[in-house]
């Protein structure tokens, strides 16, 4: 449904898009689901690549060269399940718990950081290789307003590396590594306001959230020269998010949403790897050389230009009949990024997001829920199901865009870029 769910979500799923409407859900209920990423972004250089000696690309290319390779998102594949309960006893009707677990295929994480003079698509590169959780819980205040509030989890990663060597001798007299990995969360909210039976108002917010690391490195050669190594980097970064949503449901035949998310990309971070390379010792100050090798020790972040964006979405979810339910959804998404003709080739454009998707439910419910559902006014048609399979498909077209270099010399030169990518994912859960 192409994300419109702030006013539409049901079960686990809440977790992510509106804490909140976990109380929509009378009944307990888990899912799990294969999903794949398929990226087709292109770059068309206006020069041909040659990354070898510089000599050598200009004596073949007289008439100018890029020297970098745009890079492009690799295709990926991860597994994610759901859970949600309302709580029982005193706090029946009152309270309500979910979760959210995304684990890629093969990897629990994975870290890309292209050279920024390269071409690349910092908005998508990564973000499915990473493992995921959140967790909710929701109450409601009156009878028509549900509050919730939950955690994402990432982590940063802090290490310190110390080698000690014997010039002399050529040992290594010490070597010392230490490795934390420390879970970092951010906040999700959501509010609900179920004003009747058919219209639904909603509202949500996900903090800003990314992975971060450091790997400072100190190579002591002997008492003579420090060599320090820095590496820090921070990754899968995703922005402040606001949420405005509403639905109408005719129970048991139609289910309309639109949603309205502003995301505060002018905070992003500048995505690319930190290294700096800092000579200091008694042999290099004696030879001036303290300044002279020194890289990337003054070097400050890029600043990227990138803008908030206000992104609408519409979708409808129709009951084809008992046990065929039938969802579609579009968004328009545009690009933070600003027009790539500087030295620094963050590429994006505005997207348009289709999805559709299919719902089976099969089985029927035990006496005892049904009463459960009659006792709160819902149709066992406007739930999930005991037991439901579902098929989701969405195609993000990214507009072309052309970018001319403002510099001759600009190391790759004018380019054009766009393409497409796809998403598709198959599911199965039920209602208990």
């Amino acid at each position: 449904m192409a994300g419109a769910l702030t006013a539409a979500a049901q079960g686990g799923e809440a977790a992510f898009h509106n804490p909140a409407m976990l109380m929509a859900s009378p009944l307990a209920g888990a899912w799990g689901a294969a999903t794949i990423t398929q990226s087709q972004l292109f770059v068309h250089l206006q020069r041909p690549v040659c990354t070898g000696a510089y000599l050598a690309c200009q004596g073949k290319h007289p008439d100018g060269f890029s020297a970098r390779m745009p890079v492009t998102p690799r295709d990926t594949a991860a597994w994610a399940v759901g859970w949600h309960y309302p709580l029982g006893g005193v706090l029946r009707d009152r309270m309500a718990v979910g979760m959210a677990l995304a684990v890629p295929n093969g990897r629990i994480i994975r870290i890309a950081g292209a050279d920024p003079q390269a071409p690349n698509f910092p908005l998508y590169e990564g973000m499915p290789e990473r493992l995921a959780f959140l967790f909710s819980l929701a109450g409601r205040t009156t009878e028509r307003l549900w509050l919730g509030v939950g955690v994402q989890v990432l982590a940063t990663l802090n290490a310190a590396i110390d080698l000690r060597v014997n010039p002399t001798n050529h040992t290594m007299d010490r070597a010392t590594m230490t490795i934390g990995l420390e879970p970092r969360t951010s906040l999700t909210a959501g509010a609900v306001f179920d004003a009747s039976k058919q219209w639904r108002l909603a509202a949500s917010y996900r903090q800003q959230l990314s992975l971060e690391y450091g790997i400072p490195s100190d190579v002591h050669v002997g008492d003579s020269a420090l060599l320090g190594i820095g590496l820090s980097h921070q990754a899968l970064y995703t922005p402040h998010v606001f949420n405005a949503g509403i639905a109408w449901r005719q129970p048991s035949f139609l289910l309309l949403s639109a949603d309205l998310t502003l995301a505060r990309w002018s905070d992003a971070p500048d995505p690319s790897p930190q290294v700096s390379l800092d000579v200091q010792g008694p042999a290099v100050r004696a030879f001036g050389l303290q300044d002279i090798v020194d890289v990337g020790t003054d070097t400050k972040p890029i600043q990227l230009g990138f803008r908030d964006t206000l992104s609408p979405a519409l979708a409808a979810e129709w009951q084809a009949s008992a046990q065929w339910l039938v969802r579609a959804g579009y968004r328009y998404r545009p690009s933070p990024a600003p027009r790539a003709t500087g030295p620094f080739k963050y590429l994006d454009s505005d997207a348009h997001v289709v999805a559709a998707g299919l719902s089976l439910r099969l089985g029927s419910y035990a006496p005892r829920l049904r009463d459960r559902l009659a006792a709160q006014g819902t149709e066992p048609t406007d739930t999930p199901g005991p037991f439901h399979i579902d098929l989701g498909l969405q195609f993000q077209a990214l507009n072309r865009r052309l970018a001319i270099a403002v510099d001759p010399n600009d190391p790759v030169g004018s380019l054009e870029h766009g393409g497409s990518v796809w998403h598709g994912s198959l599911g199965f859960g039920g209602s208990f």
